[in-house]
Formats: structure tokens, sequence, C-alpha cells
């Protein structure tokens, strides 16, 4: 790690203590986001962040995702499919609606406005830019950042002080009971496991695969009957400090001359969907036997690992707001995406 990647890392972390102490939400990942956006663009610094960091970060994230998955959840899980696949496709179809109308007010073309609005994660959403005819990898990256910089804030503020009544964040500690060390060798066994998914995956060209291979051994592992090691508060922080810096150095607001027209448009069309989920969200929270803030938590169109964190710190039903975004991730990939590919090939072929 070089001399600017060290101070920027000590900078993130004091972020982190310092959204701690003023009750934030999520400030382990938070903090250190807005303290690296305010290294690079204010500051004019620039500093290379290890991928690797941050892949190690997403591999603590995912185990902690995945670790909930007994057989008791599992076929709880079963039975909520179809309200899964009934929320998951308003969820996309409310996204794809107002990236639609945007297009009208932006004039980034068609395909940017789509793929830019699908609720996926910033690294996926840029490889499928790269394989997407009529595409620009910045202006996507643009909407994407806007995305989920709005949701990481907007989602756990509203959960936090709006839906789930009186909860302090910072003091919401359902994972700190220390790990014995006689469960060493019961990590190992997950750790041998996720690392050799993410090989498979990478053999395979999967996306995302440093979530979903941690969240898929893990859980396959559970399902088992064994229970997964509860890791130390401090590699949990530790682990969203460096993935919130990438996140932080990832956005990049001057790559475009009308990035501030963009950007509008695309929070304006975000805080909709999150107005829509709210309503969504309290019907399906009357109708079905699920909380009210579990349900927006789990429909909200932010990153997995983050609404993780959320359902954690507002004490929402942590196995079902994974449950719920990892299905959505998965119908992105294999269905979505695909279908929102061919519609847009289509168009252009037709022009």
């Amino acid at each position: 790690m070089s001399k600017n990647s060290l101070i920027l890392f000590m900078l993130a972390t004091a972020g982190g203590f310092l959204f701690y102490f003023l009750h934030l939400p999520l400030p382990w990942t938070l903090g250190p986001l807005v303290t690296a956006i305010v290294w690079k663009a204010v500051l004019k610094k620039t500093v290379y962040w290890p991928r690797k960091l941050r892949n190690m970060g997403l591999v603590v994230l995912g185990f902690m995702m995945g670790s909930p998955f007994t057989p008791s959840v599992a076929y709880q899980i079963v039975q909520q499919l179809p309200v899964m696949l009934l929320t998951t496709s308003l969820l996309i179809s409310l996204c794809l609606l107002t990236g639609y109308f945007a297009e009208r007010f932006t004039r980034v073309g068609l395909a940017n406005s789509l793929i830019g609005s699908l609720p996926g994660g910033l690294s996926q959403m840029a490889v499928i830019c790269e394989e997407t005819k009529g595409t620009t990898i910045s202006v996507v990256t643009l909407m994407q950042t806007i995305r989920v910089i709005t949701v990481v804030f907007i989602v756990p503020l509203l959960a936090l002080h709006g839906i789930a009544g009186s909860v302090n964040p910072a003091a919401a500690k359902p994972l700190a009971a220390a790990m014995q060390l006689n469960q060493l060798p019961l990590l190992a066994l997950f750790l041998i496991t996720i690392l050799f998914l993410v090989k498979l995956g990478k053999r395979f060209g999967v996306s995302n695969i440093y979530v979903l291979a941690p969240v898929l051994g893990t859980a396959s592992l559970t399902l088992t009957g064994l229970h997964a090691p509860v890791l130390p508060p401090a590699i949990i922080s530790l682990a969203q400090i460096v993935v919130g810096i990438k996140m932080g150095l990832d956005v990049d607001f001057g790559s475009l001359p009308n990035w501030k027209t963009i950007a509008l448009a695309n929070l304006v069309c975000v805080l909709t969907v999150i107005a829509m989920l709210l309503g969504i969200s309290y019907v399906l929270s009357l109708v079905y036997p699920i909380s009210f803030v579990t349900a927006f938590i789990s429909m909200a169109p932010g990153g997995m690992s983050e609404m993780a964190l959320t359902a954690l710190a507002t004490n929402a039903d942590f196995p079902t707001v994974v449950a719920y975004q990892l299905f959505r991730l998965l119908f992105l990939l294999l269905a979505c995406v695909p279908l929102t590919k061919w519609l847009i090939r289509k168009k252009f072929c037709q022009a």
C-alpha cells in the first residue's frame, strides 16, 4: 500500500468514527465513502486503492450475509418465492420506467438510460455496458453511482428514523459476540469453500463473484446444519471501510460535460422509486406476514451488502432482506439483463 493510500485509509477510518459518533446510518461504509469522494473530488488527490482490498472486504460482508441461512430459514424463503418474484418485477419495472422518462430529459440515449437505471451493482452494470451496443460506460457509471449513493443514504435514514422507530444504529450490535478459538477450523472450512467458488466463478466469468461466492458458499454450508462462526465486530467494520473507500473513489462526476443534468434527472428518478416503494412496502406489510421496515429494505434498489447492514441496524428480518436482495440480483443477471439487451438490440436493428 502506497503512502497516499495509507493516508486515505486513516482519514477514512476517522470518517467512520465521525459518522459513528454522530449516529449516522452505516457509519463504517458511508463515512469512508464520503471521505474518499472529498479526497478525490474536492482535494483533487489521486490515489490507487487496491481492488484486492475491496474484494477481501466483500468476501467478509458476503460471509456475514450468508450466515443466517439455516434450513428453517430456507423453508420460509421457498414459501415467499411468489412474493419475491412479484416485488422484484415491480421494482425493476419502476426503475426501467423512470429511466425511460429520464432519457426524454437528458437525451443520453435509451440504451444508456435503461442500463443505467437497472438496480444492479456498479461493477456488473459496467461490464454489461461494455457488452451492449449503443451504451457509454461513463454515462451508465454516473447514473449507477447516483443511484447507489442516494439509496445508501436515504434508505437507512428512512428505515432508522422513520419506519423502525427509535433504533440507535450505532448501538445495534447483533454481531458483537467474540469468536472462539475452537471455531477456527470451522472458519477455515467456510473460507476454503468460498475461495473455491470464487475461483470457479472467475473461470466462468460470473459477475459480482466476490459477493455471490461468499453468500452462496456460506449459505450452502449453513443449510447442512453447520453454524457459521461469528466474526469480531472490528473485522466487519474494517471490511466496510475498505469497500466504502473503493465506492467513493469510483465516483467521477467530472467525466461528462452535462453530468449535472444527468445526475439531477437520475436523482429525481431514484427518489421517485423510493417513494413508490414506501407505499408498496406498506401495502405488502398489511397483506403479508412481514414488517414494514423489512419489506422496505428488502425492496430497496441498493447494494446487497449495504441493505443487509441496514437490516442489522434496524433489527429487521435479516435473512428475509438478504434473500430478497440476492433473488433480485440473480433475477437481474439471469432474466432482466438479457431481456433488456435484447430489446436494445431490437431497437437498434430497426433504427
